[in-house]
Parts: C-alpha cells; structure tokens; sequence
C-alpha cells in the first residue's frame, strides 16, 4: 500500500534538494530511485538504456538494494520496457498476470507481478526507462499522485543527463579549442619568424623589388602580432589571478604613458577623480588595447581624452580620440558580441579588450559622432561603507523586508508574483524586458496572455500548483520570424496563495550550444584525420574518430572506437617507431611522428601523426587529440629522392 505519510510535495520537495547537492550523475540517480521506491512501496527502480533497433536493454543505475538489475543486460523484446518505449507513455501494472501478462515474455522472465515504467528521453531522443518493479502485486492501481512522482524523477534524471552531456561536450570542445588555438599560435609565430629572415635575404639579393619591401614586412608583422593578441587573448580567460584594489586613475595614466611614447600623439588628458577599482592584471591590457586603438585611429596628431567617474553603481572610464571613428565591422563586434563571415573584426583588440571587461562583470560601448569616437567601460562595485553601516543599524525585520524589496526590483532577472489564477500581482522591472510590456501594465493580467496558444496553460499551472514548483523552457515567436527562448522556475506559495515565477533569455545560451553542434560537425567534416584518445583507461583507446580518419584508414567508426590505433601498424612497421609513438605518448607532451599503417583493406600508407596532450586548469590530463595525416606521396618522394641521390654519388664514384 502507499505510504500515506508522503506527499508529493514532499518528494519534490526531497528532488530539489536532490538538485542542489554537488554529486555525481549515479549518485543522484540512485538516490531519487531510492526516494521513488520508498513513495511507491515498490522492491526496487532502476534507470534502463534502451536500443530498439539492437532490441539491447541494460540496467545502469538501480536503487540500494537493487544488486541483482544492476548492470543486467536482456533483449527489449523480454522486459515490460518495450511497450513503454513503444507507447512513448507510462506503464502501469499494479497485478501483470490479472491485466493479460501472463504468458508475457517479460513475467516469464523476472516474475515480477508490479511494473510502473516512463519512458526516459535525453534531447528529445529515446534514451531509456525508469522503472519501479516489485515482486508481489499490489491491491490497487496505481493513484495518479503515484504516476506524477514517477514522471518527475524521470524527468529529473533526463535534465540531469541532459546537463551532463552538455557539460561534457562543452568540456570536449573547450579542451580541443585551447590545442587548437596553442598549436596553431605557435606555429604562425615561429614560422612567420622564419618566413620574414627568408624575405629579408631575398630582398637585399633582389635591390629592384625594394618597393615591395615595406609592404611584405608590415603584412609579416601583422601576421606575428595576431598570433601575439592571441595569445593574450588565451590569458585574459585565465581568472586565477585574484582581482586587486587598484587607483583607477594611475593605471590609466601608466597606460597613456606607455601608449604616448610608442605612437605620434598630438596630445593626451586624463581628468579623473580619485577611483578604487578591484580588477585583475589583465585589466590593464584592456585599457593599453582601448588607448592604442586611439592612437591609431585618431586624427593625423591624434588627441585622446580619458575621463574617470564613480557613479552610485558603477565605475565610469570614456577614452574619446578625435578620428573618423570606429570601423562598422568593429561596431558590430561589441553591438553582435559574434563574428560572422561578413562581419568580422580586422583584428584581434577589441575583442580582447571586449572580452576583459566582460569577465569583470563590465560592459564596454562605443559611440561614434562627427567628432570621434568614445569607447565607455562600465565595471559595477557594491555599496559604501556608510551605506552599510546604516543598513545594518536598522530594525531586523524591516531590514530583512527591504533586502528582499531590493533583491526582487533590482535582479536582472524578471521576476512576477502571481495569484491562484495566475493573475500578475508584482513584477520588478526586469520583466518588463522579458514580457514586452511596462511593470505597471503587466500588473492585474493573466501569465496566460504571454505564452503561445500552443502551450497547454491551465495544465502546466494546475500542475505547478499541486507540486510546489516548476522549472522548464518556453520557446516565444518575436517579430521578423525570430524566437525567444526563456526558462522559468516557480515556486509555489511563498506565501499563502501567492507564487513566485523567475523567468531569463536563455536564447543566447541556446545559439551558443547550437554553434557547439555546428563546430562539432565541423570536426566530423574535418579534411585532416582527428582522433581522441583516453589516456587513464588501460592502452588509451579510442573515444573519438572523425570521417576523414575512417576515409584514411578504411574502417568504420564502430571498428576504430575502443582500439588504440596501433593494431593498424602491423608486425612490419618498425619496432623504433613504435617506441618513438609510445614515448611520445609517455612524455605527455605534444609531438608528431610518421609511420607505416595497414588500411582495413591490408594497403600500405605512410601516417603522419600529431599527437598533442588536453589538460585542465589544474593540469591534469584529460585526453590525447591525434592529428592524422596521409603522407605516403611525400614518404614515397623522399625515398625516391634517397634513392637518386645514392645513385648520383655511386655514379661520381665510379669516375
């Protein structure tokens, strides 16, 4: 029988706090199986991946107790869980053989006479079940309460599954980014190094092409430079140094020093007043950044202002020069905060400078006029002393009052208090932004005027009301066929008969994992061969293969994961080389060596591997990305260049 003494508030109430402790997936899942058997007076749960097509069904993570489902592995076709993927819906059975299971290949196999199963979807795709089985049959069918926290735990686990995906694959993409971006920064520093000593000896051998020589040098010093800003570019993310409280007004005036020694500036003022600021190091490349584009976009003696103020929530600082002003392709970096194809910066600066400020919670805009240009740094700071020292001197419950007034109508997320009906009684003022309306129009109208027809209203609030809390994702068409993407979180009865709604733009967020997508394709698409290998699990197999190393190699992705690509070498590659690849393995640091692999097929070719650690911010190492690349044509031309070479020195001796 149910325990009567739970309610499902009080397991949601339980899932919630679930959702705030800092554990792992299994741990969190077992825990929520634990709380939904104990509901559901069920033997045990577990959470089951399923693959139709394969017709595989795999216990993963079961409830205390559950040892014999865990990690058990039948076909589909012999668990309840089939009709639950099937049907796309829940699955109740309170007596299996009384409601026509008896001769079902499911209670032949686990004899169990109670199954409540939900289907479980990651991103929309079928991943599995949740299910809540139990020996003996129960009395009664199963209470719709009972079926609501079943749904809830299968939901939690998705959005915790969700997450974790995410978070894994953001992980992937960061680690391969940072390799990129460091091997790539290398090689266009050393090799435009090397390149401009090569253009200086043909030019002093080619006097009449002196002409062309400024241009080809300040074309190489450009080239350098960027690899340079992108190097700092790469710091400025680094936020382990730990923010300073710095005079605002002697750094500017470090900076303009230093900007107005190495650039032909008519004339430079600071007007400030005297400004304490908690910035970190790289704050100061910010603002060199921001003074150097003055400079150099000034007019023909460039004048540059910088003024400093202190607002009661910000710190102001405006560098204003007197030339043509911003190119639009910059404006539209700071305006778009992306590059396109179309629009893009004309070189690394501002985005440097853009990206420094915003990691301090700051803002950075530009204004352009006739006169020039104002690039306006904006970087909050909390209240003063005095200001605080008043505060706490108040009465305690008019100051817990007030905080709260100031945390509702100063978040900058919008935020609504709503009535049983879903009236709107208060709003702050930033949910004027998210609703499209002025707070004091939103007051007395229904939530149900700002959502599309599509969505089921009257049931998602009758729901929200009966568990306590919300928290989901709503899609909102705008106009010129653009959509809005916000998530909101409720919860109920914050006081009697009045329920808090927090609603934010995710909209940014959900491009970000779409351009997350559009880059991992890119991988896949790659024209050279990547893999990522596993450097903890026992021989570093492969966790990743994209189509161009299947292409080089003849294999499927299915053949090549879990493998370390060394069974391709065959017994007659030489043993040196395979002491040379695993060395560089050894020594954790990246590398490249060419060796002889075998296609699938058994054809030679000559593979040029790359090999390049990820670590993290603690140094940790995380995984080996492997650049592939067929070299058998320039092998096959080197040795043949040997060859001659051998020939010609035969032939001298002989003579």
């Amino acid at each position: 029988m149910l325990d009567t003494t739970r309610s499902v508030r009080e397991v949601q109430r339980r899932l919630d706090e679930l959702l705030k402790q800092d554990r792992s997936f299994t741990e969190t899942a077992t825990a929520a199986l634990d709380l939904g058997a104990e509901f559901l007076c069920a033997d045990h749960g577990y959470l089951a991946v399923t693959e139709t097509q394969s017709n595989h069904w795999e216990s993963v993570v079961t409830s205390r107790g559950g040892d014999e489902l865990a990690t058990q592995v039948a076909d589909l076709s012999e668990t309840y869980c089939r009709k639950t993927i099937t049907e796309s819906e829940q699955i109740a059975l309170h007596n299996a053989p009384d409601q026509g299971f008896a001769d079902d290949p499911a209670f032949e196999t686990f004899g169990q006479h109670c199954y409540l199963g939900t289907p479980l979807l990651v991103d929309g795709e079928e991943y599995g079940t949740v299910c809540f089985v139990a020996a003996d049959p129960r009395e009664t069918p199963f209470a719709d309460s009972e079926l609501l926290v079943a749904n809830l735990i299968t939901r939690l686990l998705g959005y915790e599954l969700e997450s974790a995906q995410r978070d894994q694959q953001l992980r992937t993409q960061q680690n391969l980014t940072t390799v990129l971006n460091r091997i790539l920064r290398h090689n266009l520093r050393n090799n435009m190094t090397v390149i401009r000593g090569f253009a200086a000896e043909i030019c002093s051998d080619h006097p009449d092409q002196h002409d062309a020589e400024p241009r080809l040098f300040d074309s190489i010093d450009q080239l350098i430079e960027l690899g340079e800003k992108a190097r700092e570019l790469e710091a400025a993310f680094d936020e382990t140094a730990s923010p300073q409280s710095t005079d605002m007004d002697a750094l500017v005036a470090y900076c303009l020093k230093t900007v107005e020694a190495a650039y032909d500036v008519g004339s430079v003022s600071l007007d400030s007043e005297s400004v304490t600021a908690s910035v970190r190091p790289s704050f100061e490349t910010a603002l060199t950044e921001l003074l150097e584009n003055a400079a150099k976009h000034g007019g023909e003696t460039p004048t540059i202002t910088v003024g400093i103020e202190r607002t009661p929530r910000s710190i102001i600082i405006e560098i204003t020069d007197d030339g043509p002003g911003l190119p639009k392709q910059e404006q539209a970096v700071l305006t778009n905060e992306v590059e396109t194809p179309l629009v893009h910066g004309s070189g690394l600066g501002i985005w440097l400078a853009y990206w420094i400020v915003t990691t301090h919670g700051g803002d950075l805009e530009s204004t352009v006029t006739d006169a020039g240009t104002t690039m306006r740094i904006s970087l909050p700071h909390g209240s003063d002393d005095t200001e605080r020292g008043r505060t706490s001197r108040l009465p305690e419950l008019l100051r817990s009052r007030d905080q709260y007034r100031a945390a509702f109508e100063e978040a900058t997320e919008a935020m609504v208090i709503a009535d049983d009906d879903g009236q709107i009684i208060d709003a702050n003022a930033a949910a004027s932004t998210v609703y499209n309306a002025e707070t004091e129009s939103l007051l007395g109208r229904s939530l149900a005027a700002f959502v599309p027809e599509s969505f089921e209203f009257e049931t998602v609030w009758a729901s929200f009301r009966a568990t306590g809390s919300v928290r989901d994702t709503l899609t909102v068409p705008r106009a010129a066929g653009q959509q809005q993407t916000y998530e909101y979180i409720g919860t109920a009865d914050i006081v009697p008969g009045q329920h808090l709604l927090i609603v934010h733009d995710i909209t940014a967020r959900v491009r970000r994992e779409a351009e997350l997508r559009m880059k991992t394709r890119a991988m896949d698409k790659a024209p050279v061969g990547i893999t990522i290998s596993n450097p903890v699990a026992e021989d570093n197999p492969l966790v990743y293969v994209n189509e161009r190393f299947c292409e080089q190699s003849g294999y499927d992705e299915s053949e090549l994961l879990g493998e370390n690509c060394r069974f391709m070498q065959g017994d007659a590659t030489d043993p040196e080389r395979v002491d040379e690849i695993r060395q560089l393995v050894a020594d954790r640091n990246a590398g490249a060596v060419t060796l002889r692999n075998y296609r699938k097929d058994g054809s030679m070719f000559w593979n040029h591997l790359t090999v390049a650690p990820v670590r993290n911010d603690n140094g940790k190492l995380l995984n080996y990305v492997g650049f592939q690349q067929d070299f058998t044509s320039l092998v096959k031309r080197e040795r043949k260049l040997e060859t001659l070479q051998k020939n010609l020195s035969v032939w001298r001796n002989s003579r």
